[in-house]
């Protein structure tokens, strides 16, 4: 339709199709026909057209790498091309033969001045640099290191051949144009090496004229000098930090869910730190995990303690879950159960149990004074309180749907109960809703079991 003349709103009226459908389409029409064919087959995701695109834009070859390294069996990679193109990036050259040139516009090591072969100017300056930098920090360790800075990233872009993605530095493709950059890059930090020494060198001259013939104390001379070196290393961790941004949104924005590493970060930082029963909020989620989750769901932390009636029967039902003021049997179980994992899938699903089990416990079990809030999974946008709910759905069982749905049903009827009533001289019944899921309140609890100890006895009395 496009070659027929018709523009893009156009063609998205006659397909009855929105406008930013066909400028998708129309975006895949200039990437290699076997890009389009991957993206086709969903094994490149539109989600990642931008990214092939500004490859291609700027290096046909490096994008036709791209492609073939995605096509040659790692298909895997294709996920992380929306998220991490620089990465996918580096991979297909490493892996691949094609001779393209690629380099990030962030700092240049000695490597990769090596490889250069920059002249013997640029390295005798590259060697001045590393004296410098000695006499200006004696502690220094490493060769310096040359970064570029926005007017070289812009020389760079003005040339064409700068890759830039949303995040990371941008990628110089042209080799000659980055030799010259490296060049201009190592003059410019020898200069400014050379303006750090003759500061450091005025400013010794000036301590020692200020001391005179007194000598100087040792103590502040030595507190002057860590002084002068935390500033100069300050200025290095500017870099420093966008290194670090680098190699973490480049290195780690994706990681292995089957790493029992990162399922032990996100769990145990989920659980929290260990229980302390001194002041303080130390341990205050496992404690809580605990006694209101997993002391109620798991039967050996409860015991049966009804007592026998004098004619043989049972009385009312009573179960011992101990004292949520003491929870070290609750706490030992919890431990045992989530360390004993012994892969990240296992241990994901162990702290999703730990989760649900508060969650989801019915607190009718208890006293009324030992039932506790349930915690809120805040979150950005709520997402962690939708996906803790959509992941435990499939295995609630159908007896705790039916035993919410008939308090819910107890509660009904007691409001409407009361709403009917037309004598306003009695005084109003408490308000239930008061009560931690609307349950019994231990008035009544303790009530019932005065009219049935009359009726009870041990089993040796009978």
């Amino acid at each position: 339709m496009l070659d027929r003349g018709l523009t893009e709103d156009g063609a998205a009226q006659a397909l009855g199709w929105p406008k930013v459908r066909i400028t998708a389409r129309v975006k895949i029409l200039e990437l290699p026909e076997r890009a389009q064919a991957m993206i086709g087959a969903g094994v490149i995701a539109l989600s990642a057209v931008d990214q092939l695109r500004a490859i291609g834009r700027v290096s046909p070859p490096l994008l036709d790498a791209v492609v073939a390294f995605l096509a040659d069996g790692n298909e895997w990679a294709a996920e992380r091309l929306a998220r991490e193109p620089g990465w996918v990036l580096d991979s297909a050259l490493r892996e691949g033969s094609v001779k393209a040139f690629a380099s990030y516009m962030s700092n240049v090591g000695p490597r990769e001045i090596a490889e250069l072969r920059l002249g013997k100017k640029a390295e005798d300056l590259y060697a001045e640099a590393e004296k410098l930098r000695k006499q200006i920090d004696r502690y220094a360790y490493g060769p310096p290191q040359i970064r570029f800075n926005d007017d070289d990233v812009d020389q760079a872009r003005a040339a064409g051949a700068l890759i830039e993605f949303e995040r990371g530095a941008g990628i110089i493709v042209d080799r000659a144009l980055y030799r010259e950059l490296v060049k201009g890059a190592v003059k410019r930090t020898v200069e400014e090496l050379r303006v750090k020494t003759a500061e450091l060198a005025k400013q010794r001259k000036q301590d020692r004229r200020r001391g005179g013939a007194t000598p100087e104390d040792p103590v502040a001379q030595a507190t002057r000098e860590r002084d002068r070196q935390l500033r100069e290393l300050a200025n290095q961790a500017h870099g420093v930090n966008l290194d670090l941004g680098q190699g973490l949104l480049n290195g780690l924005s994706t990681v292995d869910p089957s790493s029992l590493e990162v399922a032990r970060f996100y769990v145990y930082s989920l659980l929290g730190s260990d229980y302390s029963s001194g002041y303080g909020k130390a341990g205050e989620r496992i404690h809580h995990l605990a006694v209101a989750g997993i002391r109620l769901v798991v039967g050996e932390l409860r015991t049966d303690v009804t007592k026998t009636k004098k004619d043989g029967t049972r009385g009312r039902l009573r179960i011992d879950y101990g004292d949520q003021r003491e929870p070290n049997a609750a706490l030992r179980w919890l431990w045992r159960y989530v360390d004993g994992a012994r892969t990240a899938g296992e241990l994901f699903g162990r702290g999703l149990v730990v989760a649900a089990a508060e969650q989801y416990a019915a607190r009718l079990v208890l006293p009324a004074s030992q039932r506790t809030y349930r915690m809120s999974w805040g979150s950005h946008k709520d997402i962690a309180a939708e996906a803790l709910a959509k992941l435990a759905a499939p295995h609630l069982p159908a007896s705790l749907k039916a035993l919410e749905r008939a308090v819910e049903r107890a509660h009904a009827e007691h409001r409407s109960a009361i709403e009917d009533s037309a004598d306003g001289s009695h005084a109003p019944a408490a308000d239930d809703d008061a009560a931690t899921e609307g349950e019994p309140s231990e008035v009544d609890a303790e009530a019932d079991d005065e009219a049935e100890e009359g009726a009870e006895c041990a089993p040796g009395e009978q």
